[in-house]
């Protein structure tokens, strides 16, 4: 029985790790992104990332308020959430979860 050389079956090999460290210093590179303000990001920052409504409030008013002020300026985002979060919305926050389709409403118990 001839057996190929093992040669013959590491290049593909090579190129799977040669790809993967390729895709994870891209990754890497993406997660270390530097934080850029827009150009309103004081008021951003006061309204968005330091207020109790869009940090700590869990009322629906306080929510559609928020996503509000994203709607008015997508280019924002605060300088502590993770590089991953790009929204007020797409990020974890005290009200998510807590209106619309969920609960009693959700199961059309009431």
């Amino acid at each position: 029985l001839d057996r190929p050389p093992r040669l013959l079956l590491q290049p593909p090999l090579i190129a799977m790790k040669v790809f993967g460290v390729a895709i994870l210093a891209f990754g890497l590179r993406s997660a270390a992104a530097a934080f850029e303000p827009c150009k309103a990001q004081d008021a951003f920052d006061i309204m968005m990332c330091k207020s109790h409504m869009c940090t700590d409030c869990a009322l629906e008013w306080c929510m559609k308020s928020c996503q509000e002020l994203q709607e008015k300026n997508p280019e924002c985002r605060c300088e502590d959430w993770p590089a991953t979060r790009a929204s007020y919305s797409g990020g974890d926050f005290k009200g998510k979860g807590k209106v619309g389709d969920v609960g009693d409403y959700s199961r059309g118990t009431l």
